[in-house]
């Protein structure tokens, strides 16, 4: 079980507010920086980032160290100090330092040194700090040079004086972090861009229309609906080309629909698929339209006569009470005229060599 933490803060950035940058970055890097799980498990708090970091945020630049920030002091577990021209002539970053050492955390001071020109490190501490380490050149602090090893191992270093782990390990494996989050980002933008070079692109649809062959008469033109959009080809060559469809369907159904004059109508839905072009068959059947001979038989009376027998090629039907008839003629067979014969005892022989498919025929026999 674990105790309750010592400290609210991990650390407390001293600084003078003409460094006010600088302390804003630091405190926005230091809280984003993911700790190792074997490291997070064993800290008190268990958290998972660096946070909080205190930063003062009040506009003072002298004067007595306020309660306030002396108790956020005694809640944070170190004291980074940013170390420059400016902190090193600030009265406030120093009473700041004198604060916490006064707690007995020397060693809890961290110096994040801003170099300028030719200045010792030193003298870019507060004026605290200089005068104790000349009274006690014995003791030194080390600081993490900014100008000698740039902004990012700085960080790390500064990381790693805060968790009490080697340097070289936590650099390593930013290093492998920060290569895989690269990959992952390259990766990333890669699919993004493709995708959306995808669905920038239109996809060009080319279909045929296949027409049943037979013996009948066809259309002059085949007309082709395809999302919405309305095209028309020569029903003797009826191939539709590079039809543009908007890239954003890619991935979706498009509908279709093709009919033509004696053929079945067909309508359906099909996948545009994941490439720049698709090519698509349709085949469209014949319809009914030469198919049926059916009608009726009367006397000259007009009376309905029943049995005649009624014959179209090789098909024979006998009409019923009501002088009806209805023949279906297979495709192969079927023609846009074909020759008819009624043949009915005591009438005569009635014979219509050109009589064109319909569903409304009428005959009269006369007897003989």
């Amino acid at each position: 079980m674990k105790s309750v933490p010592l400290y609210k803060s991990f650390a407390f950035i001293s600084y003078s507010h003409k460094d006010m940058a600088v302390a804003k970055w630091l405190q926005r890097r230091l809280e984003s920086f993911k700790l190792p799980s074997e490291i997070h498990n064993d800290i008190e708090s268990g958290c998972k980032y660096l946070r909080p970091i205190f930063r003062d945020q009040s506009d003072l630049s002298t004067g007595v160290l306020s309660n306030e920030l002396h108790k956020h002091l005694e809640q944070s577990k170190y004291l980074i100090i940013i170390c420059s021209k400016h902190s090193a002539k600030s009265k406030w970053v120093s009473n700041e330092a004198r604060a916490f050492m006064e707690m007995g955390r020397l060693n809890r001071i961290i110096p994040f040194i801003i170099p300028d020109g030719d200045i010792p490190e030193q003298e870019l501490f507060p004026v605290f700090l200089q005068k104790y380490f000349n009274e006690n050149p014995d003791k030194e602090l080390l600081g993490v040079n900014i100008g000698e090893i740039g902004k990012e191992k700085a960080v790390i270093r500064v990381v790693a004086c805060m968790l009490n782990v080697s340097f070289d390990s936590l650099w390593q494996r930013h290093l492998r972090h920060k290569r895989i989050k690269a990959l992952t980002t390259s990766l990333t933008m890669s699919m993004t861009l493709f995708i959306i070079y995808m669905l920038a692109i239109p996809i060009r649809v080319s279909i045929n229309v296949g027409l049943q062959k037979t013996h009948l008469p066809i259309a002059d033109n085949v007309v082709l609906n395809v999302d919405g959009g309305e095209y028309t080809a020569p029903a003797d060559n009826p191939q539709f080309d590079r039809i543009s469809i908007p890239g954003y369907k890619r991935f979706s159904d498009i509908s279709i629909s093709a009919h033509a004059k004696f053929f079945q109508k067909i309508d359906t839905m099909v996948k545009t698929g994941f490439g720049l072009n698709r090519n698509i068959n349709i085949n469209l059947s014949r319809d009914n339209t030469f198919s049926v001979f059916a009608g009726n038989v009367y006397d000259s009376e007009m009376n309905p006569l029943e049995g005649v027998e009624v014959s179209i090629i090789n098909q024979t039907f006998r009409t019923d009470a009501d002088g009806a008839f209805r023949i279906t003629v297979p495709l192969p067979e079927q023609r846009q005229e074909l020759p008819i014969t009624l043949v009915k005892e005591g009438f005569q022989t009635v014979k219509r060599l050109d009589e064109v498919p319909c569903s409304e025929l009428k005959y009269i026999m006369y007897k003989r």
